[in-house]
Parts: structure tokens; sequence; C-alpha cells
């Protein structure tokens, strides 16, 4: 079965997320916006509507050059695709002070898994905004 060449439209297309911060700099408001999956993706407006308009030629030109180059356009992962199963494997040692945890918070391994995840989450995405 052949696959299609994907177009600039196909990329346009797609369901980008976005990340906006709010910056002030002498005494004036403006958002920054970064697309999360093209790396340098971004850009400042004064304002969010005008910040989305001009990313908007950020992505084209950025994907653009991903194709003139040849290279492997980064794609956002499709949320409905994600079911909530994921094996995982770890030591004995591991297992055995996660039971120890689950078992003082008096709740399932799983729910003490996602905590443990959601904690870490939190301090990375925390990490990545300094």
């Amino acid at each position: 079965m052949a696959t299609r060449k994907k177009t600039l439209k196909y990329y346009l297309d797609l369901n980008w997320s976005y990340t906006i911060e709010q910056e002030k700099y002498r005494g004036k408001t403006y958002y920054i916006i970064r697309v999360n999956e093209l790396p340098g993706v971004c850009t400042d407006a004064d304002s969010i509507a005008e910040g989305m308009e001009n990313i908007k030629t950020a992505i084209k030109a950025s994907i653009k050059l991903y194709m003139k180059h040849g290279e492997l356009v980064p794609e956002p992962i499709d949320k409905k695709k994600f079911k909530g199963n994921i094996a995982y494997r770890t030591s004995s040692e591991r297992h055995y002070q996660l039971a120890k945890i689950a078992l003082r918070k008096n709740t399932s391994l799983s729910k003490t898994l996602d905590l443990i995840v959601d904690t870490g989450i939190d301090r990375l995405q925390h990490n990545a905004r300094k």
C-alpha cells in the first residue's frame, strides 16, 4: 500500500499546541507564543490574537524549511490515540518501594504511580518555564 506524501496544507491543518506567556517590559505587556511541537518556533505580540496570527506565519515558514531540507516535520500527538494503558517494567526494589508507599497512603499501586508521575510532570513543566 502506497503512503500519501504529506503536503504543506496537511501540516498547516494539524492541531498544533501552544504555550503562551505574558511578559512585561518597560511597563508594556506583551505575549510570547511558542509552538510546543516545533522547537524554536515562537513569536511575540501586543495581544494573544495578534500573536496567534503571527505564529501561523512562523509555523508555515518552519514547515517549508523542514520540507526543503527533506527532514521529518514533528507532528502534534493525537490525544485520542491514548487509552491510559502503559506497560511499565522496573526493578524488584523499585516495585517494593512503590508498594510500600501505596500501602502507607492506603491507595492502589496505579494511583500511587499516577501521583508520582504527576509530581514529576509538574516539576519538569515548572523547570521548563524558567
